[in-house]
């Protein structure tokens, strides 16, 4: 699986969008390219990777986001896991949508 997060926009203007692949470590994408390496020695998502990235982005005022799970890729069920968990304590709502399950 790879991961994609669409946070949603509270002023008119662009959105924000972000994949997080898995080459194998976990990677944070924007506009095709790599911005934010999240653990550079192992292949785990490990708990506050949406904190960095709001950080690093400088978004203020997140409050809701659409996670997308893509078929393809290296990350799993514990990536996703982690993903909810962080979005929880940020007290960020979110909706999941799984390409996986289409038909």
């Amino acid at each position: 699986m790879r991961f994609t997060l669409v946070f949603e926009n509270q002023q008119e203007g662009i959105g924000a969008s972000y994949d997080l692949l898995f080459a194998p470590c976990p990677i944070w994408y924007a506009a095709g390219k790599e911005f934010l390496n999240l653990n550079p020695q192992d292949p785990y998502l490990n708990p506050g990777c949406v904190k960095r990235l709001i950080e690093h982005e400088h978004l203020q005022d997140v409050e809701k986001c659409v996670v997308v799970i893509h078929s393809v890729g290296l990350g799993d069920d514990k990536s996703l896991k982690v993903l909810e968990d962080d979005l929880d304590v940020l007290k960020i709502k979110y909706k999941v949508v799984n390409f996986s399950d289409t038909k």
